[in-house]
């Protein structure tokens, strides 16, 4: 239950966010470039889980057919919260090449029959694989896609009657979209850097903010290393840097503790002021469980916020076909 101040603060940001001001506007394209974050991928606690979703050098690397589903519920204590859904789809068609697909969508908002704002990603990657030494591998990918947005916040549920943010503000768009991502790799490592997401959106003025310029992209940069300690342990530390267009630099560090290929529990941190509990657990030979708890706060530093993650992935092995050895941890 919110208290009054929480109320004031979270009516307040929401009006920001949906209303028919140009910060509203302007916040709403925060979350334009997905990757997707806060609730986009891009900002997904266990963003290990949709790799290929972030980057599309990524596809084929385990030599595996793939099919991960994650979703993402933001300020989850909040009315309207933001929820972020996604699918990634990735086999290897050759010995050097792999295709990819992935499926994304984010709404915010409490709305009378549906989420006032919603947002889509669909798209496919092509992926190149090459060894260049004896543990050193590397991968490009590029993708291409459709980008759509929805806005309609005269179908918002408004706490106070004749609010203004509820007054008209419909606009919608679809997009093409392209993207790349680079890859360094090798048994117990990994380096990355991609533009996930660069929406082809021509220069559109609502409400004295240029859509186009908003919606155009973002960059990530990934890192990873898995240190064996024994026959059956392992531990496994990540860092993720997003660079968005006028904004700033976020930054995740996760650090995981392996038993074999069963189970993975890990803590996360983020420049922001959040913080995370990871796992995941493997169910059988083709299924892994992902969750993830993330707390902190928002607005002015002192309302809490929660967020919560929970993923499923299916696993073929194609190892028969195997061009190199990589690991399984990432």
């Amino acid at each position: 239950m919110l208290n009054l101040k929480q109320k004031e603060m979270y009516t307040s940001s929401l009006k920001r966010l949906l209303g028919a001001t140009n910060m509203g506007i302007g916040l709403i394209m925060f979350f334009l470039p997905f990757s997707l974050q806060s609730q986009q991928a891009s900002l997904l606690s266990n963003y290990d889980l949709v790799s290929n979703v972030q980057n599309p050098a990524y596809n084929g690397l385990n030599r595996r057919l793939q099919l991960d589903a994650v979703s993402r519920v933001q300020w989850a204590n909040f009315p309207g919260s933001p929820t972020y859904t996604g699918l990634g789809f990735q086999v290897p068609i050759t010995r050097d090449f792999a295709l990819g697909a992935s499926f994304q969508n984010l709404s915010v908002g409490d709305f009378k029959y549906a989420s006032p704002l919603s947002m889509g990603a669909y798209a496919i990657d092509l992926a190149y694989h090459k060894q260049l030494g004896k543990d050193v591998y590397v991968s490009a990918g590029v993708r291409t896609g459709l980008f759509t947005f929805n806005m309609r916040i005269s179908q918002l549920i408004a706490s106070e009657v004749g609010d203004l943010a509820q007054a008209g503000n419909d606009y919608s768009f679809n997009s093409p979209l392209v993207g790349g991502g680079i890859m360094i790799y090798g048994k117990r490592y990994f380096i990355g850097a991609s533009m996930p997401q660069f929406a082809l959106v021509n220069d559109r003025i609502v409400e004295n903010v240029n859509l186009g310029y908003n919606a155009r992209s973002f960059y990530l940069f990934n890192a990873g290393f898995v240190q064996p300690l024994g026959e059956d342990f392992s531990l496994k530390t990540t860092a993720q840097t997003r660079w968005y267009q006028g904004l700033p630099v976020v930054y995740d560090l996760n650090v995981y503790a392996l038993y074999k290929d069963l189970i993975n529990v890990g803590y996360g941190y983020r420049n922001t002021g959040s913080q995370a509990v990871l796992g995941r657990l493997k169910v059988n030979d083709y299924f892994y469980v992902v969750y993830s708890y993330e707390f902190g706060t928002v607005y002015d530093s002192q309302t809490p916020f929660n967020a919560t993650e929970f993923g499923l992935s299916y696993q073929l092995d194609f190892n028969r076909q195997k061009k190199k050895v990589v690991p399984r941890h990432y």
